[in-house]
């Protein structure tokens, strides 16, 4: 049970959410991603904050020669009008149909092996079909550290 203790309870998102809402979500709750559940409550897949911004704001070819751009490359920066228009989205179409999860009487160490097959830094906590929260790298690393004193 370890593993509860770093447990974060967030909604879920459903079809028709608004981008901004869930990117609030996960800014509040301090999470990179939430599970997308179908009507029928279970997860389907997941909202990610990195690939939002990856499909909407970060072009290819900048990523590419990200080590080439100067720091002050300000023509580079998208307006607050981009951002506005991107958030007043749908979801729907950055939903990413993988989602790493685990039950909560998994050990962390099973935990940071999944998040590492995953190549990502939380996963979804499913009881018996029954979404319980995220846990998180940091929030597993935090676990660890409180049990040393």
């Amino acid at each position: 049970m370890r593993l509860m203790k770093a447990l974060i309870e967030t909604p879920v998102a459903r079809q028709g959410m608004l981008i901004g809402e869930a990117l609030r979500i996960c800014v509040d709750k301090d999470v990179p991603g939430i599970p997308f559940a179908a009507d029928s409550g279970r997860i389907i897949g997941r909202f990610s904050v990195r690939n939002v911004f990856l499909h909407y704001s970060i072009p290819s070819d900048m990523i590419k020669g990200a080590h080439l751009i100067g720091h002050e490359a300000f023509h580079l920066d998208l307006s607050s009008d981009h951002y506005e228009e991107v958030f007043r989205r749908a979801i729907d179409n950055t939903i990413l149909d993988d989602a790493a999860c685990l039950a909560s009487t998994a050990q962390i160490t099973k935990a940071m092996a999944l998040m590492e097959k995953f190549n990502s830094s939380y996963l979804f906590v499913i009881d018996e079909g029954e979404y319980r929260g995220v846990v998180t790298r940091l929030g597993l690393t935090r676990v660890l550290l409180d049990e040393q004193g």
